[in-house]
């Protein structure tokens, strides 16, 4: 018994020590060369895409049209840096309410400043940028996106209460925000060629936008290319936002309500904490203009940790993001009804179609628990929308005679050219 029993020890020992040469093969061989080469692979794959725009444009930067910075801007925010472009476009509309002037129109209006209007208007915003940066340049959705979008402020423009300066400096925001909050936080910064891009489509945003950029240096002679535009619009902005950005009531009333917004999809006991995390990014010239209280040091220090994390996991651990998974905010084609609907949101659901797993599936369900929002709930527009028809409630199923108008006028204009042309209005 006791040799049986000995025999099998030295039998389990070598079948033992056989599996653990084995494992030992398999890791020297492939597991470990496989673990050391992956965060080469994703640092390899992730630099493929900008290397390709850098073979594409060899021709150089000043023959870029409003076509091809669309297209580069679209791998920009869809696929290479979603969320941070995302981010720097919601912090832009945050942004603008440092400026007195800009956020006394959105107090005395209201549509930003009380709790009852700001998660539509934050939406209807939202819809008319993602079909003017989403949409083909000289498509029929983009132009009717940039028809509404004139409707709208021409209404106040008339009246005097939206100078050029402030869309001037509005589309400063757009321009820069997404570049700074990328260069910044992201895994690699933006190329000369992407904030060329950048720079060609922004300047064709404010032709069609009616925007003069008369107190640009080269007005008078002209741009040489998309990254020359940027530097003196970016160079205008901060010179402006260093005589107009200053404290002001109207200022915190309209910016404490956006914050709510944004935190409005997290439970209730996170809100407090939340409100120092926004503060943590913002510079001293902007939250002191809001009035928002500085973020404690260690509230600092854990986001630009967390940033530098996500930093480095992205660059060496994430393989990129491919074409098939590119971001799509909100519904391309209309339904039936003629209606489009969010299809991703962060802040309240608004415009969201309240489907079976949006209303009841396991995330609705937590929210409703928690008390937080959900596709069909009360003031959320479970109908969709109508581009035609965005904006303040007062001017619902106006303005279609002035859009058509406008539009007739930018399908001329809009040929997805290169917008360098001295421009003189």
């Amino acid at each position: 018994m006791a040799t049986f029993a000995n025999e099998s020890v030295s039998k389990l020992a070598s079948v033992s020590a056989h599996n653990f040469s084995g494992f030992s093969s398999l890791w020297s061989y492939y597991l470990l060369p496989a673990i050391i080469a992956y965060p080469f692979l994703c640092s390899a794959l992730r630099f493929r895409k900008v290397k390709s725009l850098q073979a594409k444009f060899k021709h150089g930067l000043q023959e870029m049209t409003v076509k091809e910075a669309h297209d580069i801007i679209a791998i920009i925010s869809d696929t290479e840096f979603p969320a941070l472009f995302e981010k720097g476009l919601q912090f832009a509309l945050f942004r603008t309410y440092g400026i007195p002037s800009m956020s006394t129109l959105l107090v005395k209006t209201t549509q930003l400043s009380t709790e009852k209007h700001v998660a539509k208007r934050y939406a209807d915003t939202g819809v008319l940028l993602v079909d003017m940066y989403g949409a083909e340049p000289d498509s029929d959705r983009c132009i009717e996106a940039y028809a509404r979008l004139n409707y709208l402020h021409g209404h106040y423009i008339k009246q005097g209460k939206i100078s050029n300066d402030d869309l001037l400096y509005t589309l400063s925001l757009f321009l820069n925000q997404p570049v700074e909050w990328i260069n910044k936080y992201e895994w690699r910064q933006l190329t000369d060629l992407e904030i060329c891009a950048m720079g060609v489509f922004h300047k064709a945003m404010g032709d069609g936008m009616n925007i003069s950029f008369e107190k640009l240096p080269s007005y008078s002679t002209g741009w040489k290319d998309g990254l020359h535009f940027y530097h003196e619009l970016d160079t205008w902005a901060k010179e402006y936002e260093k005589t107009y950005m200053v404290p002001h009531q109207n200022n915190y009333d309209t910016a404490v309500q956006t914050r709510q917004l944004l935190i409005s999809q997290y439970p209730p006991f996170m809100k407090g904490i939340l409100e120092k995390v926004i503060s943590a990014p913002l510079d001293d010239r902007l939250r002191e203009a809001i009035m928002f209280d500085k973020s404690p040091e260690s509230y600092s220090s854990f986001f630009d940790g967390f940033m530098k994390l996500r930093r480095f996991y992205l660059r060496y651990l994430s393989l990129p993001r491919p074409k098939f998974m590119a971001k799509q905010m909100v519904t391309r084609e209309p339904d039936a009804n003629g209606k489009r609907y969010y299809i991703l949101w962060d802040t309240a659901p608004v415009y969201v179609k309240p489907t079976l797993w949006n209303r009841w599936g396991p995330g609705a369900i937590v929210s409703l628990l928690l008390g937080i929002a959900r596709p069909g709930d009360a003031d959320t527009f479970p109908e969709g929308f109508e581009v035609k028809n965005t904006g303040p409630s007062v001017f619902v199923g106006k303005g279609q005679k002035e859009m058509e108008a406008s539009k007739e006028k930018l399908k001329i204009e809009r040929t997805g050219g290169c917008p360098f042309a001295v421009r003189h209005s």
